[in-house]
């Protein structure tokens, strides 16, 4: 097989419990020299809240989200550095097309998903315009390619500018950009939730899905992104 990011060769020994698993080989993979471009976040020194990287049990920012948000004990986790390798992979992965690099992280994205397996995964969508020019959710993409199943509860209701076009104030300034895709929202009730986004920046736009989610009476809401 060839590395998905890369394509350079990969060749390399099944290990027992994939031979006995007697699934699949997923053809799609880093190589070992692209696995170590991207750092996973160092559990230890990371905002209990954001999971940005903080020597205090919460960051400034969180500080502040907690006096916005006094009833929501939320709590963020993200795997790995949005750093200057990542910010390329995603170029490549959102802004290109490359479908085939959701793939790129299935294994670390199994590994956590695997311990929340009663959560109801909750992806950010996108809006109509924007799926049609880029072709893909590229959340979804990402739990699609590590077979992680989800459920869009969430739709937007306008079309902002991306995210990524944004100075830090606007995206806090922005207005609530999400609305409730179900129709029967009994689903969500009593549900341990996990909401997933791709990058974490300054965290308005899973909040503002969060406020969305919130009304009803989950048992537990928790938020999730590949970087950070």
């Amino acid at each position: 097989m060839n590395c998905v990011y890369c394509q350079q060769r990969i060749t390399r020994v099944l290990s027992i419990s994939e031979i006995l698993s007697f699934r699949p080989i997923n053809p799609y993979e880093l190589c070992s020299s692209c696995q170590k471009k991207f750092q996973l976040l160092n559990r230890r020194s990371l905002c209990k809240g954001c999971s940005r990287e903080c020597s205090d049990l919460l960051c400034n920012d969180c500080l502040l989200w907690c006096k916005k948000y006094p009833n929501y004990s939320f709590q963020h986790t993200a795997l790995f550095h949005y750093d200057n390798e990542m910010s390329q992979w995603f170029e490549e992965y959102k802004f290109r097309g490359n479908y085939q690099l959701r793939f790129s992280f299935s294994k670390e994205l199994v590994c956590f998903f695997k311990k929340r397996k009663d959560y109801l995964i909750v992806p950010i969508p996108l809006s109509e315009q924007r799926y049609k020019e880029r072709g893909f959710n590229q959340v979804e993409g990402l739990l699609s390619g590590a077979g992680i199943s989800y459920i869009d509860c969430l739709k937007r209701i306008n079309n902002d500018a991306p995210q990524s076009k944004k100075k830090r104030q606007e995206r806090l300034s922005g207005r609530q950009p999400f609305g409730l895709a179900l129709s029967n929202h009994q689903l969500l009730e009593n549900r341990k939730v996990l909401l997933v986004d791709d990058i974490y920046t300054t965290g308005r736009t899973l909040f503002f899905a969060s406020e969305i989610l919130l009304q009803y009476p989950l048992k537990k809401l928790e938020t999730f992104s590949l970087a950070r």
